[in-house]
């Protein structure tokens, strides 16, 4: 006799095969973590890793897109000529494009049809060795380092936490992430990834209307972006900055479904992006649900014909299958814009060493994201390495300052928060010399460490 599937049983089946397959891949008997596992069939990529050579190269095109995707008009990652004569002689990629080379995001055992469980991207923190310059190509692993469960306000949450390591094609580690998933079970799912149309709207996350703005709040907020430009080539010294000190506001003006769709350039890379996926994934879907398959695909509200998942984000009417009332952005994109904040304020000589987010709830279509950032701890910070490939030798001591920053929308709701630890170039100790120096295998930081007050 065949048990019955009920919601409970299958998220309690969830959370046992998930926890099964950390465990596994730490015994080497499980399969990778394939979330945007590269190069899978592309050839002529080395796919035989970990590490797996990833298809990403940052050419110069590549970078001045990924720039104009997150927003970012510094011209040390836009304007070549600028950059040659800048600290790095080239162009370079803020840190955080590190995401395209592959996400840092676990979404835990797979099952024919899904889970009842609405995933979504809660945050991330970066460590960096280096600047990413122009023409490196990367390699890359992927851990899940643990599940933490905690109750919310629908159920219980699950916390996938996953330790990701980026080097260059030389073997030169150049960044880590540690991403966090959350999944929140769904009731209303059923027993499956998906609903059924008529539930639509039940137990809907937030309530909210997309925002009107009159003339003046556009001029105020047009001002601010005018006056949020980057420091560039003036120096900003170590000891010319103290606690208490603001970082001048960096904004993001309204979101719209544009900005969701060119997130396929970093989540699948040119030229290749979400709105074009789609249609390849009704025709996969309309196959699928006509051999019996069931589960997978999702009812369009007024069309009723099978749809893409995938937008769930961008389309106002497929956003209520995430609980959503608006169209909201995809999470790994806004895990991008913060270091803007940073780099606007400590200029071209500045380095990033940590950025650390809390995505704290949705960015909806028409918000307005307004960043602001307070240096909390000012200190020096000696780091060490030693000889060997994949590692930096040396002992070096930094100049840093810890940050503490949020982005708060047109309606003061904090949308999500973080700590950054930069180091800035030092009158007593000279400039910010790169690589950090650091062993071949950085132990990971556990998430009680980095999800706050990481500096």
């Amino acid at each position: 006799m065949v048990k019955e599937e009920t919601f409970e049983s299958i998220i309690n089946e969830f959370r046992e095969l998930s926890q099964k397959g950390i465990e596994e891949q730490v015994l080497g008997e499980g399969y990778p973590l394939d979330m945007h596992l590269h190069p899978g069939t592309t050839q002529p990529y080395d796919a035989s890793g970990p590490p797996y050579q990833s298809p990403f190269v940052l050419t110069r095109p590549v970078i001045q897109t990924y720039a104009a995707v997150i927003g970012d008009d510094n011209p040390l990652y836009t304007d070549p000529e600028y950059a040659k004569n800048g600290p790095y002689g080239c162009l370079i990629a803020p840190g955080t494009a590190l995401i395209i080379a592959r996400n840092a995001m676990w979404h835990g055992a797979r099952r024919k049809g899904g889970w009842p469980i609405a995933n979504f991207h809660s945050g991330t923190a970066w460590e960096f060795f280096d600047v990413l310059r122009e023409g490196t190509g990367f390699q890359t692993s992927s851990v899940g380092k643990e599940i933490i469960e905690k109750p919310g306000a629908h159920g219980n949450l699950f916390f996938f936490i996953t330790d990701v390591n980026y080097w260059d094609m030389r073997g030169d580690l150049l960044g880590k992430c540690y991403g966090t998933l959350i999944m929140v079970p769904r009731e209303e799912m059923g027993t499956s990834r998906t609903m059924s149309v008529e539930r639509l709207g039940e137990k809907m996350m937030y309530e909210r209307d997309a925002s009107k703005y009159n003339q003046e709040q556009i001029e105020e907020i047009l001002d601010l972006i005018e006056k949020g430009k980057p420091r560039g080539k003036e120096t900003l010294y170590w000891e010319d900055v103290k606690e208490g000190d603001k970082l001048p506001t960096f904004v993001v003006p309204p979101w719209t479904d544009q900005d969701w769709t060119v997130t396929g350039f970093i989540r699948n890379g040119p030229p290749r992006g979400y709105h074009f996926e789609a249609g390849y994934n009704m025709r996969r879907y309309l196959r699928h649900e006509m051999e019996g398959g069931g589960g997978n695909s999702y009812t369009h509200p007024i069309s009723r014909w099978p749809w893409s998942g995938a937008d769930e984000h961008g389309d106002a009417l497929m956003a209520a299958y995430r609980g959503q009332a608006l169209p909201f952005d995809w999470g790994g994109q806004r895990s991008q814009i913060p270091q803007a904040l940073m780099s606007n304020w400590m200029g071209d000589e500045g380095f990033i060493r940590r950025l650390q987010m809390a995505l704290r709830r949705p960015f909806y279509y028409a918000d307005i994201g307004l960043y602001n950032g307070e240096i909390v701890k000012k200190f020096k910070e000696v780091q060490k390495g030693e000889a060997g490939e994949g590692a930096e030798p040396g002992e070096r001591t930094y100049y840093a300052v810890g940050i503490k920053y949020e982005g708060r929308n047109q309606t003061d709701q904090v949308f999500v928060q973080g700590t950054s630890t930069v180091y800035l170039p030092s009158r007593e100790g000279g400039k910010v010399v790169l690589p950090v120096p650091h062993v071949a295998k950085p132990p990971a930081v556990p998430y009680e460490t980095f999800y706050r007050d990481w500096y």
